[in-house]
Formats: C-alpha cells, structure tokens, sequence
C-alpha cells in the first residue's frame, strides 16, 4: 500500500474530497483559491492557471451529490450549450475536465463581482448606467435565441462584471433548446427562481422558454432601477400570481423616464402579448438621449440589436406607446 493510499485511507471523506479536487486541477495547471460562489450541486471557486498565467473561476460539480434528473438532462445541457455559445457578452469558457466524481469547468474571472452584488452595495444605478448593462444582456440573449437555446435562469445573480464593466451571461445550468427547425420547443419543467419566472411558468403549463427569458430580462431591468424585485420574492404562486395581475408598480421615489416605464409595462405582459424580438430592440428607450451618470457628458444612442434596423420616429412612438 502506498503512502498516499495510506492517507487518503486516514482523512475524513470530506478531506478527500478536497485533496481529489486539488490534484485533479493541479494536474491540468490550476492552483486553487477561495470559494466566490455556490449552488445546490455547485461550488465555484477561484484559481490561478499557470499554464496561460491568468486568473480564472472555476465550477466545480460533484457527480454523487446531484440527482438523475441533474446528470441525466441538466448537465448535458449545459454542457452543450457552453461548447457552442461563443458572445462577447456571454462569459468565455476555457475548458471541461470531467471525471467519475465531478465535472470542472473552466472560465473567465469577473473581476467586478455579480449585478446582485452590485445592486447591494448602491441599492439601484442611474438610468442611464441600467440601459448599457441592459442593452449587454439583451446582445446575449438575441444571439442565444438565435442560435436555438433559452437561458431559463435569468437573474442578477447570473449575470458578472469584467474588468472593462462589461456585463457577462454565466450558468447555463438550467439551458435548452428552444427551437428545432425554427418552430418553438415548449418547456414542461419549472426551473429558476420565483422572483423572475412568468406567468405562464409559474402555471406550470408547457411555455416557450424564450419569452419567459424575455420577461425574466425585464425583472432585471426593474431590479437595476430601483434596487428591488418588481413583485416580491414571495415561494406561493398563488399569492405571487395575484400580485402579477395586479400589474407593475413603479415607485415615485425614484424618477425614471416614461419611457423605460412604457418598455417594462410590455415586457410584463401575458406570453401571447408579451413584446417579442425584433420590437424589443426597437424601443424608444434605447435611442433617447439619457443624462450620463458623469456631469457634463451623455450617452450616445446606440445601434439595435444585430439585425435591428432602427425604426422612424413615428414607427418608434407607436411601438412605445401600444402599452
């Protein structure tokens, strides 16, 4: 018996655990840190790759603690996904290393923490600051629609700050297809957070996963702006389904323009009237001039939207006001 068999056989099982981990990752370059983050079947932890001298996060999967349903679809899914999503608002994986007892992925270090964490320390952001991380969310979810996924799992707390303050998408967790041949693929799961799921989710009837992403993004535009959760955090869908239907409350104590208010109103809308790609990008709010949160400069209007072509005046008033 060898003296690391000899060891290992001494530690406690949790000991080993920790070993097992940081001699897989060493073994591929990794020394690793602090824990930054954890979920159910998760911990995410960061590190230092020597092999390209760079720091990095690291999502740390244990294969025994998950349930069937976990490995058997979520797994896959998001495997699948971070190997062919590829945006500049969509955080870079670098690698998967997989063994019998976990799955390691590898990816980029946002050096400025989540939009949650960010919310926390300043309770809500100038208006104009929530359009730019705003209109970053919604490039990655344009191009994550296209390519045929939905998300599932839109939340503050998914959603990082580089260094360069530009938002990036993680956790693809709870991501599928959400097309095939074009025509939708209907979810039959609830998955994600009370706090951002739709209506029709939170019936629990089959749902197109790329509006109930469109109505989480609006969650997060109203939690940027005023520093809280449109409808509550509330686990009783009955009670959450009802404050819902009452419709969005806007607090006067913060000023914000009509015009974000008018966009939020049609992202909070039953599926069937909820507003959809390619009008999204075409919202009045996005080309106003807003006051920039530095004295003396403002934010320039910018492009839609890849494939938005930006609409006429008259075209934009209408859109903005159909409310």
């Amino acid at each position: 018996m060898s003296a690391q068999t000899r060891l290992n056989e001494a530690l406690p099982e949790s000991q080993q655990r920790l070993s097992h981990q940081a001699t897989t990752l060493a073994t591929h370059g990794y020394i690793v840190g602090d824990v930054i983050g954890q979920g159910t079947y998760a911990v995410v932890k960061k590190a230092y790759w020597t092999k390209f001298k760079r720091t990095v996060a690291i999502k740390i999967m244990s294969k025994t603690n998950a349930g069937e349903t976990f490995l058997q679809k979520c797994l896959p899914r998001e495997l699948d996904a971070i190997r062919n999503l590829r945006h500049e608002n969509i955080i870079h994986y670098y690698e998967v290393i997989e063994t019998t007892m976990r799955v390691y992925i590898s990816m980029r270090y946002a050096e400025h923490g989540t939009l949650l964490s960010l919310i926390r320390k300043q309770r809500h952001l100038p208006e104009v600051r929530a359009r730019r991380y705003y209109r970053q969310l919604l490039a990655a979810l344009e191009y994550i629609h296209t390519a045929g996924y939905a998300h599932r799992d839109i939340k503050l707390e998914n959603m990082v700050l580089d260094g360069n303050d530009r938002l990036k998408l993680i956790d693809f967790g709870f991501a599928c297809r959400a097309r095939d041949a074009n025509a939708p693929v209907l979810s039959k799961t609830f998955c994600g957070s009370h706090a951002y799921a739709s209506p029709e989710l939170l019936r629990f009837k089959p749902y197109d996963p790329v509006h109930a992403d469109i109505w989480a993004s609006g969650v997060v535009l109203y939690s940027l702006l005023y520093g809280k959760l449109p409808f509550s955090n509330e686990k009783q869908v009955n009670l959450l389904l009802q404050k819902i239907n009452r419709g969005v409350i806007f607090p006067s104590s913060i000023t914000v323009t009509s015009e974000v208010q008018c966009l939020m109103k049609q992202l909070f809308l039953p599926a069937e009237k909820r507003i959809t790609w390619p009008e999204l990008g075409r919202s009045l709010w996005f080309f106003i001039e807003l006051e920039d949160e530095s004295p003396g400069q403002a934010e320039w209007p910018q492009p839609a939207p890849d494939g938005v072509a930006e609409p006429s005046a008259a075209k934009r008033s209408k859109l903005d006001n159909k409310a």
